[in-house]
């Protein structure tokens, strides 16, 4: 998914804000304004993409391609004053907008709603939260089927590497989503997912400035938390990995051992060889020459080593050698909007050592067109597992699927992210297989 270029802002969306001596009060939802916006590090204003209709934006006067150059008086010089000053608007309160309008500088007063839930058929729909570790409250999302009685088998979600939220209440946009809402609606199971601190209602600091270990620590106080919810058997709860989650999974299970897990789009191997092969691949489908490839993976290896195995950020890696600027098109002191400190922890992890220490059974996915993970990963998961326990894993070939679970015609739309579909039969391939593992003793 090409995040490495403007950083979309789906639905600003932010958690209002919390005292912190107010421990046991319920989170407060976060606020819904109801436009897309891109945001990028220049000072030049986040340009609305698209207005919701119905929504706090429209009944403003806000209109696509209007340019939101003050907020409360303050300018969104780059991306994260841009989520502070959000963060910072309550639900109900009037909010003062300078904004540029085909020439014109014009005011605009917006009124923000609180996000509302998301809609199921037949789910009931559980907001609560958890503290993690490090003292951050974050927010949960269970859902489960309406009128169940006693304890129902559960899953939970473990994400992606994006700061973006866990829960669409406008309607799942893509295939993983609509992956979990299918789930959330079919398959008899309580689903939980968590909001990393920073995202969505949680606590904690900007998820932009957040390393790895606080995002895991809010998964292990979600599992925690669902083994001990009353309507959970404790004994049949899975994990599902998506992304950078397939790789944690096992991570988490190895420590706090669950019924099974699936996984899709993950890695296995080091993150050093994950990102040396997803640049080798976008170059491949941005139609870079095989000796402009080779040439270019020379100075990535370089780039990579000092990054990861150095613990450099990129800025500090291109100060001390110049010739590798021209390979590098993200932020000086992050990449994919989340810090360089986020990725020497990733590249720390030992993924294959975890999953030797995995005997649950496990379902590993693969989507056919998906470009930024490799298939060898995936198959190395089984391979893994299997050679200590036999036929306990288990890889599905997507055929068509791209990284984030939509299908395309062909890898180079998914690369470009043209023309996606949903194949409802990953949805049910999941169900059989969860309910095929599940423990039916209790």
């Amino acid at each position: 998914m090409n995040s490495w270029s403007i950083f979309l802002l789906a639905l600003m969306c932010f958690p209002v804000a919390v005292r912190a001596d107010e421990p046991r009060v319920a989170l407060p939802r976060q606020v819904y304004w109801g436009a897309s916006v891109s945001v990028t590090d220049k000072d030049s204003g986040a340009v609305v993409r698209r207005v919701t209709p119905g929504s706090p934006a429209e009944q403003a006067g806000l209109k696509p391609n209007d340019v939101i150059l003050q907020i409360k008086g303050r300018k969104p010089t780059d991306r994260q004053t841009y989520e502070a000053l959000l963060k910072s608007t309550r639900a109900g309160d009037a909010v003062d907008l300078q904004v540029s309008r085909a020439g014109k500088v014009i005011g605009v007063r917006l009124t923000p709603v609180p996000l509302p839930k998301e809609v199921f058929k037949n789910v009931e729909v559980i907001h609560d939260s958890v503290v993690t570790e490090h003292g951050h409250r974050v927010r949960t999302i269970m859902t489960r089927p309406a009128n169940a009685q006693g304890r129902l088998p559960a899953m939970l979600l473990v994400p992606w590497l994006s700061c973006n939220s866990v829960e669409w209440p406008l309607g799942p946009s893509f295939g993983v989503a609509k992956v979990l809402h299918g789930l959330a609606e079919k398959s008899g199971f309580v689903l939980m997912r968590v909001e990393r601190p920073g995202v969505g209602d949680s606590e904690g600091p900007p998820c932009a400035d957040n390393d790895l270990r606080t995002d895991v620590a809010a998964y292990r106080a979600a599992l925690q938390a669902l083994k001990k919810s009353d309507f959970v058997d404790a004994d049949n709860i899975f994990l599902f990995g998506s992304s950078l989650g397939g790789a944690l999974a096992p991570i988490i299970a190895r420590d706090e051992p669950v019924r099974g897990l699936i996984v899709s789009g993950g890695f296995t191997k080091t993150w050093y060889e994950h990102m040396l092969e997803i640049e080798r691949t976008r170059l491949a489908l941005l139609g870079r020459t095989p000796a402009e490839i080779n040439e270019a993976m020379r100075g990535y290896s370089e780039f990579y080593s000092m990054y990861l195995n150095w613990k450099l950020t990129p800025a500090e890696v291109i100060r001390q050698r110049p010739h590798l600027g021209k390979l590098w098109d993200d932020e000086p002191e992050r990449q994919y909007g989340r810090p360089a400190a986020f990725y020497h922890q990733v590249q720390e992890l030992n993924v294959e050592a975890a999953w030797e220490q995995i005997s649950a059974p496990v379902l590993v996915i693969y989507g056919e067109y998906d470009w930024i993970m490799s298939r060898d990963d995936h198959e190395l998961v089984v391979q893994i597992v299997n050679q200590r326990h036999p036929a306990t894993a288990r890889l599905v070939i997507a055929p068509k699927t791209s990284h984030s679970l939509d299908v395309y015609e062909s890898m180079e739309k998914a690369f470009k992210e043209e023309g996606s579909k949903f194949d409802d039969g990953l949805v049910t391939l999941m169900i059989d297989w969860l309910k095929e593992y599940r423990n039916t003793e209790n």
